[in-house]
């Protein structure tokens, strides 16, 4: 049960430090969405794996079975897992903490939890699910299937996570921030990432993309993240020019340092009820 500081100190009771008390909240905050995603449909752990092996499937089968599409040393399987779920994982990070704040505004009557708070517990869930479900489809490809599920550059990947998630929470905060002020701004956020999904080089061999195309997908951050992580997984990967995480990474730096500045500027109007 959450107390405010004042009742605890008239009880008698030590006042407990601020870092205690945020980290109280940030995981009570965290139970309640789990017990959300999980609990508000039927069979809820089946759907959220049934989205990415879906994906992996379906692409498998028009690609490999129909068209007969390989990649030299890569194993296609492990290819597109590697591209759907990150993809799918800053998707859900930036779409679901969009929503953190009014799906959330009763609790704000509790001083301990504030906006942030709601936004941060849901990016968390959404990190851990994905990881989840990516360790379980590796395990899948890696036991029946004997696909190479091996990260060869586990530092890479490491680094290309941590740009993803920074990357996918920044723009999640400002579209939050934004869509509480104009919530006709959300339906517009969303439909982003439907196009945002074929420029992305989720499904494709970014070697494949014409050249002259080329130039332009790259201001997108996405591709750059996707394809990072391949080349993490992948011992054998083939590098292309122009993909790195320097632009990525200072995406997500300035677009975090927005979304920070825009919070600290409607954090009052973020509580009203």
């Amino acid at each position: 049960m959450l107390m405010n500081p004042e009742t605890r100190q008239q009880s008698g009771q030590p006042q407990r430090p601020a870092i205690r008390i945020t980290l109280s909240v940030l995981l009570a905050l965290v139970l309640r969405e789990m017990r959300g995603r999980f609990g508000a449909h039927r069979l809820g752990a089946f759907w959220l794996l049934f989205e990415p092996i879906a994906h992996v499937l379906v692409m498998v089968a028009i690609f490999t079975l129909v068209r007969g599409r390989s990649i030299p040393g890569v194993e296609f399987p492990v290819f597109l897992v590697s591209g759907v779920v990150p993809f799918i994982l800053m998707k859900n990070i930036v779409l679901r903490t969009m929503e953190a704040v009014s799906s959330n505004k009763a609790l704000f009557s509790y001083r301990q939890i504030k906006p942030f708070d709601t936004v941060v517990a849901r990016a968390v869930v959404e990190f851990f699910l994905a990881a989840c479900v990516y360790l379980i489809i590796l395990f899948v490809l890696g036991f029946w299937g004997g696909f190479d599920v091996s990260i060869h550059h586990p530092l890479e990947w490491i680094g290309t996570m941590v740009v993803c998630v920074t990357l996918s929470f920044s723009l999640g905060l400002i579209f939050c921030i934004v869509g509480e002020a104009m919530p006709e701004a959300k339906t517009i956020f969303r439909l982003i990432f439907l196009p945002l999904y074929f420029i992305s080089a989720v499904i494709v061999p970014i070697w494949l993309i014409p050249a002259d195309v080329m130039p332009w997908l790259l201001w997108n951050p996405f591709i750059h993240v996707i394809d990072e992580f391949r080349s993490a997984v992948f011992e054998h990967y083939p590098v292309i020019r122009g993909i790195n995480l320097v632009y990525p990474g200072a995406f997500a730096a300035v677009s975090l340092f927005i979304g920070l500045g825009l919070y600290r500027a409607r954090r009052l109007k973020l509580v009203a009820i």
